[in-house]
């Protein structure tokens, strides 16, 4: 379809200039991420009562809609990826390499998430019987392999991307030069994106990603300090972990002021190619063999059981395992859904639909899927045979602990766990250097795609990422702090992300795959 100007797109409206900076929605993210962090850090014992009951009340009765918006989404991604626009592309060039594209987007994606999930997931799964197979059974630690890589497998990743087509046409196809969620809801909202109802979205988005990013730091952090006490000798306490979540900040700091192209997807691709160096090396010292057989299992388990495993609420047995894990996972995947949707958007320009949707879907998830394979599995080896009772330890320590107890069973384990804590820092660098520039970008009224939000905007936000994990640490509760954090916030940010896509299928229905030579806009009053 040639180049034009559809009478039937809203027209946008036109910030003034580069760089200005949306009150509304900068300063109304932070007050409620403040009033959410001072009563937290204030008031310990009673912020935990609270977060265990929010926990409950959505898990228990709200799973059912998390569960089916997960199928939905990947079910609409398929036909992105195969429909009648998937040879399309967003934007005229292609601005980064394969192999850092993948890069930023695994490690925007994963953060430490997956070193702590694919270490010792299979050992909190062992806790509950697994489709009528009983609890610490074997046929139930094949499921539990499985479900690890489902949990960060197609589905997830389809939550993760499905943003990422809508805001991409509307910042490299229809070229507005405004980078926010709000902006890929014109098709339903028209001119309303860029008044009271835009900023509504624009601050939900913001804010369940801060508390997303908590859950991931809450989740990193220790892991970091638990190898520095297991290698210096020292006490693992509160204060190691709050200097190690300095050290993570000042290096997404520093990543984050030098930008995408020199920061970020530098990082990313020295981070790759650490992690993927570390997962050989864990392969081939530890028991190859079994790695690999169970890796086969747990693969043809897993796609033999995709429908099961999506849809299985335990309506009867009531064991508790998809809310607990399903559930949780797939909310902290909508609470991150907008940010990495419109991640993945800035970084695919010039790539096609089909290239955007099966990036995440297929490559990220088989990265994820190998953390799993190896670690999660020479951790169940290790259980299995005798030599290390990693059920029993995630009961009464803490996740990070038995990831450095299972560490001391590998060759050259102080090595190995500097090599894994920093693998896990860095993780979360980039993630939060993405998330930072996510922040910055919904916050900056205009943003062209050769430009990156203002090199302050990145750092306040970058800096002030740590402060609901500060809270979450003083508590020191039960994981589940750490998963409601994503649940309850996931709740509003699943409305956000549904508008947005009904809005850009309802545009795409009146005009097509519409390319536009210039930014259409409008005065806009701010």
């Amino acid at each position: 379809m040639s180049k034009q100007k559809s009478p039937h797109t809203p027209l946008p409206m036109c910030p003034p200039d580069k760089g200005g900076v949306c009150t509304i929605c900068f300063f109304g993210a932070l007050s409620i991420i403040l009033a959410a962090c001072i009563p937290l850090l204030m008031y310990p014992e009673a912020g935990e009562k609270i977060i265990n009951t929010m926990f409950q009340f959505v898990t228990v009765k709200m799973g059912w809609l998390y569960m089916l918006f997960g199928a939905g989404t990947f079910t609409l991604l398929m036909w992105f990826a195969f429909g009648p626009f998937s040879h399309k592309r967003l934007g005229d060039k292609i601005e980064y390499s394969t192999f850092s594209w993948i890069g930023m987007l695994f490690c925007a994606g994963v953060g430490a998430g997956i070193m702590f999930g694919g270490s010792i997931d299979w050992a909190y799964y062992a806790a509950y019987p697994m489709h009528g197979e009983p609890a610490g059974s074997l046929e139930a630690y094949e499921w539990g392999s499985a479900y690890g890589m489902f949990h960060w497998g197609p589905i997830c990743w389809s939550i993760y991307a499905v943003l990422a087509v809508p805001i991409g046409y509307s910042y490299y196809v229809k070229r507005v030069p405004i980078l926010n969620i709000s902006q890929a809801c014109t098709g339903l909202l028209g001119d309303k994106v860029n008044g009271w109802q835009g900023k509504i979205i624009d601050i939900l988005f913001m804010t369940g990603l801060v508390a997303g990013s908590a859950t991931a730091l809450g989740l990193g952090i220790p892991i970091v300090a638990a190898a520095i006490a297991s290698v210096a000798g020292i006490e693992h306490s509160f204060w190691l972990e709050f200097g190690t979540l300095l050290l993570v900040t000042s290096i997404f700091c520093v990543s984050a002021s030098l930008g995408l192209k020199k920061g970020l997807s530098k990082l990313s691709d020295f981070n790759v190619m650490i992690a993927m160096a570390l997962l050989l090396f864990v392969f081939i010292v530890g028991p190859t063999v079994f790695l690999t057989d169970m890796a086969i299992t747990s693969l043809g388990l897993m796609y033999s059981k995709l429908i099961t495993m999506a849809t299985s609420m335990d309506p009867m047995d009531s064991v508790g395992f998809t809310k607990d894990w399903t559930v949780f996972y797939y909310a902290w995947f909508v609470a991150y859904a907008p940010f990495m949707s419109l991640f993945i958007a800035k970084i695919s320009r010039g790539r096609t639909v089909r290239e955007v949707v099966l990036g995440p879907v297929l490559i990220a998830s088989l990265g994820c899927g190998c953390f799993y394979l190896v670690f999660g599995n020479f951790g169940l080896y290790l259980q299995l045979t005798g030599q290390l009772d990693v059920v029993s330890m995630v009961k009464t320590v803490k996740g990070a602990t038995a990831i450095m107890a299972i560490a001391d069973f590998i060759p050259m384990a102080s090595l190995y766990k500097i090599v894994f804590a920093g693998v896990t820092a860095i993780s979360m660098a980039t993630t939060f250097d993405a998330v930072s520039f996510a922040l910055a970008a919904t916050t900056t009224l205009k943003l062209t795609p050769d430009e990156e939000p203002a090199r302050w905007n990145r750092l306040f936000w970058a800096m002030s990422l740590g402060l609901v994990p500060t809270g979450i640490m003083l508590i020191d509760g039960p994981l589940s702090v750490l998963q409601t954090a994503s649940i309850v916030v996931g709740l509003p940010v699943l409305g956000v992300v549904t508008i947005g896509v009904v809005a850009f299928l309802k545009e795409y229905r009146q005009t097509g795959w519409v390319e536009y030579d210039d930014a259409v806009c409008a005065p806009r009053d701010i």
